[in-house]
């Protein structure tokens, strides 16, 4: 799936729901933890690392690559 969610809430419910979906693709991952980070959100960048670390969401640009593979 591909995304473009600003909030990570519900970000993460899409990428930790029912398990159907195997990645969340962001079209703006890096500008969006940027964000968190400088609004000092930190709440939403745990989320968003736990779901980056736990390689359920992942920036667009690296969809090509796994499609390749």
């Amino acid at each position: 799936m591909i995304a473009g969610e600003p909030t990570p809430s519900r970000i993460s419910s899409i990428a930790l729901g029912t398990g159907d979906i195997d990645h969340v693709y962001h079209f703006a991952l890096h500008e969006l933890l940027d964000t968190v980070k400088d609004l000092g959100m930190s709440d939403a960048e745990d989320s968003i690392n736990m779901m980056i670390e736990g390689k359920r969401l992942r920036d667009i640009s690296d969809l090509p690559l796994d499609l390749v593979v």
